[in-house]
């Protein structure tokens, strides 16, 4: 007997945050608490990332409140992806 395996599409959000060019302004952190906090140097970090030469990556399978986020940064270094095209 053969197994019928369902191939489902899970689509992929990914989040990058450009630190270098943070300027703490904290907006990330008050719209998105969940998902953003400002490190001991004040700069944005996205929470459970990881650090990809100086830009914090995380990848989700729902956007949460990112786009929120992105769309508030004064700088726009907040990059959110899905399926690896950017939304913002």
């Amino acid at each position: 007997m053969t197994k019928n395996v369902d191939e489902k599409h899970h689509l992929k959000f990914r989040v990058v945050v450009e630190r270098d060019k943070c300027t703490s302004c904290g907006s990330c952190e008050d719209l998105c608490p969940e998902l953003f906090e400002l490190d001991e140097g004040g700069i944005a970090h996205i929470i459970g990332s990881e650090r990809v030469e100086n830009n914090d990556e995380l990848e989700m399978e729902e956007e949460n409140c990112s786009v929120d986020a992105a769309e508030s940064c004064p700088v726009m270094i907040i990059h959110v992806y899905k399926d690896d095209v950017e939304l913002l």
